[in-house]
C-alpha cells in the first residue's frame, strides 16, 4: 500500500474514532443528568450476571424460537469484530502480520464459518421482519441500515480475501474464502489486484462508518446491554421499589415528574433496548388493546425525550428542569423560545400519558421477558407516585380504596373489628392470646372480607389443624400490607400501612409467616424488611407441600372424587415474583382424578389476570377485559377446573367465567387447598 493510502486510512481511523468517541460521551453526558444509585454492591454476583445474559445469551439465545437467530448473529459478531483487530494493522503496517487473530488457522477457520452462519441469521431475521411482518418488529430504515451494514462487512471481506487468495493462486482450508478465490480466479491480474483494493476499502469504510452510526442507532444496545446486565437489580421483582424519604422535609416533589428524575440506571434502560418486541409481546395491558406499549414507552418515548432534553440541558447548562431552575428557564424561554419548548416538556401528557401509566398491571411480564434486562415497571410506578403524591391525580376507585385502608384498614371498606369474623367457629387462636406458635397465618384483606376468598382461608385453617400446626391469626390486629398502595403510588399509605405492621409483628416476635395472598407474601417478605421487619414468608402451597412431604399432613387415598381436568394459571406474585410453579401443580397432582392440563401462556409466561398494580380497584374502560382474555386461554383447554393460587386471580377468573353463558355454572375456579380438604382424615 501506497504511503499516501496509508495517511487516507490513517485519517479515516482516527475520524471515525473520534465521531464514534463523541457520540458516546453525550451518551453518557445525559445519563448522568439523572438521580444517584448504587449498583456497585456483589461485584461477584454482577461478573456472573454479565457472562450468563451477555456473553452466554441466556434470556436472548434460548428463550424462543427465533432467539437462535440471534444467537449465531452475535456468536458471529464477535468473530468478526475480532477478527477486524488485524485490519488496523494492516493499513498501517501492509507487511505485518497480526499474531493469533491474523494467522491462526482455527480461528480463521471458525471466523470463515460463522461469517456464514450470519449471513444465514439475517436472511432469516430480514425474512421474519418484512415478508412475515410481527407487530412486535418495527420495519424501520434503522433495521434495515444495520442489517445491510452487517451484510456489507461480511461479504465485502469475503471478496477482498479471495482476491488475495487467487491473485496468489493458493489454496486455503477455508470454505468460503475459497468458493470466492475459485470465483475470481478467471480474472486477470491486474483485475484481480483492483477487486482486492476496491472491496478493502469498502470494506473499511463499511466498518467505521458502522462504528460511527452505532451511538445514534437502537444497536447502541450493543454497547449499552453489556453495562445494562452487569447493574441488574440483584433484588427479587418484589423488593426492586425505589425507596422514599417521606420525612425529607426538602423534597418539594414526590416521584417521577421529569425525564431527569429517573436514576442513571432507569435512563440506561432506554439505550440498552434492543427493541426486539419480546416486552409488548407477553404485555397484558398491550396485548389487551390498552394505550401501554413497553416497548414504545422504553425505546420511544422516555428514550427520545431523555435525549433531546438532556442534550438541551447539557447545552444551556442545566442540571435540572425543577422549582429551582425556574429563573433560568425563564431566561432562556426569553431567549430562545424553541429551547424552552424542549425543556419545558411535560414527561406526564407530552411524553406518557396518564392512561398508559395506569394501564400498567405490574405483572413483570415485561421485565421477566426482556433478553436485556431492562425494569420497566418501576418506572411506571415512580411515575404514579408524582401522579398520586404530587399532583393528587388519580382514579376515584382508587380514592375509595385509599379511604377505605386510611379508615378501616382493608380496601374493601368493612369494619376493621370484623376481621377475624370468618374464623369464629374455627377455634382458632389469637396472637394477643398465644403469641409462641410455628406460624403466623397472615389472612389478608381479601381472606378476611372477600366471601371467596374466606373459604381458602377457611380450607387452609382446617389442613393446618389436621396437620397440627401450631399457629395463630392477629385479628383486628391485621392491617392491610399496602401492596396495592404502594403499586398505584400512594407510598406514603403503604408506609404507614407497614410500620404499623412491622410495630405489631415485631412487638410478638414473630418469625414466620404463611398466608393465600401471593401480594401480601411478596410485601411481607420482599418490602417488609426496609422498614424493619424480616421474616420468613410462605405461601400456604408451600406449606402445605412440605407438610405432605415431610409426613405430617395425612391424607386419604382411597377416597373416589369425580374426574376432572384442572387447568392452572400461574398467578404473577407468586410465579414471577417469587419464582414459585412447583408447589401448587404438585398439590393437584395429589388429588385423586385430577388430570393437570397447562395454558399456551403458563409458568414465566403466564398471563395476568388483570388485578395487579391496583387495578382490582379499578374499572376497565378500554380494550377487551384482560380477565375475560385469561378465562378464555383457560377454557381454551376444556376444564372442569381452573386452578389458582391468589385470591385476586380467584375472583377475576370467577367473573370471566360468568360471562360466558355456556360454562357458568359448569366450570370452577378453585385454589388447591379446597380440593385437599377433601382429603382429610377424620
Amino acid at each position: 500500500m501506497r504511503t499516501g493510502w496509508i495517511i487516507v486510512f490513517a485519517l479515516v481511523v482516527l475520524v471515525s474514532l473520534a465521531a464514534f468517541g463523541y457520540a458516546v460521551y453525550r451518551r453518557i453526558s445525559v445519563l448522568t443528568l439523572g438521580q444517584k444509585e448504587m449498583r456497585w454492591d456483589n461485584i461477584g454476583q454482577r461478573i456472573y450476571n454479565f457472562f450468563l445474559y451477555v456473553i452466554a445469551q441466556r434470556k436472548c439465545a434460548f428463550g424462543e424460537p427465533y432467539g437462535i437467530v440471534h444467537f449465531f448473529i452475535f456468536t458471529g459478531f464477535i468473530f468478526i469484530a475480532l477478527g477486524e483487530l488485524p485490519l488496523f494493522f494492516e493499513g498501517l503496517f501492509p507487511s505485518f502480520k497480526f499474531p493469533f487473530l491474523g494467522t491462526n488457522f482455527y480461528f480463521l477457520y471458525l471466523k470463515d464459518i460463522m461469517s456464514a452462519l450470519v449471513i444465514l441469521a439475517l436472511i432469516i431475521a430480514a425474512f421474519r421482519r418484512w415478508v412475515l411482518k410481527p407487530s412486535r418488529l418495527y420495519r424501520t430504515l434503522d433495521a434495515a441500515v444495520i442489517l445491510l451494514l452487517i451484510f456489507g462487512v461480511i461479504v465485502t471481506d469475503w471478496l477482498t480475501s479471495g482476491a488475495r487468495i487467487a491473485l496468489t493462486n493458493s489454496t486455503v482450508p477455508y470454505p468460503v474464502y475459497n468458493a470466492f478465490a475459485s470465483l475470481l480466479r478467471g480474472l486477470s491480474a491486474g483485475s484481480l489486484t483492483a477487486v482486492q483494493e476496491i472491496f478493502w476499502w469498502a470494506h473499511v469504510l463499511i466498518v467505521f462508518g458502522f462504528l460511527v452510526y452505532i451511538p445514534s442507532s437502537k444497536h447502541m444496545h450493543l454497547l449499552a446491554a453489556p453495562f445494562n446486565a452487569f447493574f441488574k437489580s440483584l433484588q427479587p421483582y418484589g423488593g426492586q421499589m425505589r425507596p422514599m424519604d417521606l420525612e425529607d422535609e426538602d423534597i418539594e416533589e414526590f416521584g417521577v415528574g421529569r425525564i431527569e428524575d429517573f436514576t442513571w440506571k432507569q435512563r440506561l434502560d432506554s439505550l440498552a433496548c434492543a427493541e426486539c418486541g419480546r416486552c409488548m409481546d407477553n404485555c397484558p395491558a398491550n396485548l389487551s388493546g390498552k394505550p401501554l406499549n413497553p416497548k414504545q414507552l422504553i425505546s420511544r418515548q422516555l428514550k427520545e425525550h431523555m435525549l433531546e432534553k438532556g442534550a438541551m440541558m447539557l447545552k444551556k447548562g442545566l442540571k435540572s428542569t425543577g422549582e429551582d431552575a425556574a429563573g433560568e428557564l425563564e431566561k432562556i424561554a426569553g431567549e430562545d423560545p424553541q429551547a424552552a419548548e424542549i425543556l419545558q416538556k411535560s414527561l406526564i401528557g407530552d411524553v406518557v400519558t396518564a392512561d398508559e401509566i395506569w394501564a400498567c398491571t405490574t405483572c413483570m411480564n415485561c421485565q421477566e421477558q426482556c433478553p436485556v434486562l431492562n425494569e420497566h415497571v418501576n418506572k411506571i410506578i415512580d411515575m404514579r407516585r408524582y401522579l398520586v403524591m404530587t399532583e393528587s391525580d388519580f382514579a376515584p376507585e382508587l380514592q375509595t380504596a385509599f379511604r377505605n385502608v386510611e379508615k378501616n384498614f382493608n380496601p374493601w371498606g368493612v369494619g376493621w373489628a370484623d376481621r377475624a369474623s370468618w374464623a369464629k367457629d374455627l377455634d382458632v387462636k389469637l396472637m394477643s392470646q398465644e403469641s409462641n406458635v410455628e406460624y403466623l397465618f397472615w389472612v389478608g384483606c381479601a381472606g378476611s372480607f372477600d366471601d371467596r376468598a374466606k373459604k381458602v382461608s377457611v380450607a387452609l385453617t382446617k389442613i393446618l389443624k389436621a396437620a397440627k400446626v401450631n399457629f395463630a391469626i392477629l385479628g383486628d390486629e391485621e392491617k392491610c400490607t399496602g401492596d396495592f398502595a404502594r403499586r398505584a403510588g400512594n407510598e406514603y399509605l403503604f408506609q404507614s400501612m407497614a410500620c404499623e405492621n412491622v410495630e405489631v409483628l415485631n412487638g410478638y416476635g414473630v418469625k414466620k409467616i404463611v398466608t393465600t395472598c401471593p401480594h401480601c407474601l411478596n410485601t411481607l417478605k420482599n418490602e417488609y424488611p426496609a422498614f424493619g421487619g424480616n421474616y420468613e414468608v410462605v405461601h400456604h402451597t408451600q406449606l402445605i407441600c412440605e407438610l405432605i412431604k415431610s409426613g405430617r399432613l395425612q391424607l386419604k387415598r382411597d377416597v373416589s372424587l369425580e374426574e376432572q381436568v384442572v387447568v392452572y394459571h400461574d398467578s404473577c406474585y407468586l410465579g414471577r415474583y417469587q419464582n414459585e410453579y412447583t408447589a401448587p401443580r404438585e398439590l393437584f397432582k395429589v388429588v385423586p382424578g385430577v388430570k393437570l392440563v397447562e395454558m399456551q401462556r403458563s409458568r414465566n409466561r403466564s398471563f395476568c389476570c388483570g388485578a395487579g398494580g391496583g387495578r382490582m380497584w379499578m374499572e376497565e374502560h378500554t380494550g377487551q377485559r384482560i380477565n375475560n382474555m385469561r378465562t378464555e386461554q383457560a377454557l381454551a383447554k376444556n376444564p372442569h377446573v381452573i386452578g389458582a393460587n391468589c385470591p385476586f386471580c380467584i375472583t377475576m377468573l370467577e367473573d370471566g367465567v360468568k360471562e360466558k353463558a355456556e360454562v357458568e355454572g359448569k366450570v370452577k375456579v378453585l385454589d388447591p387447598s379446597e380440593l385437599l380438604v377433601k382429603l382429610l382424615r377424620d
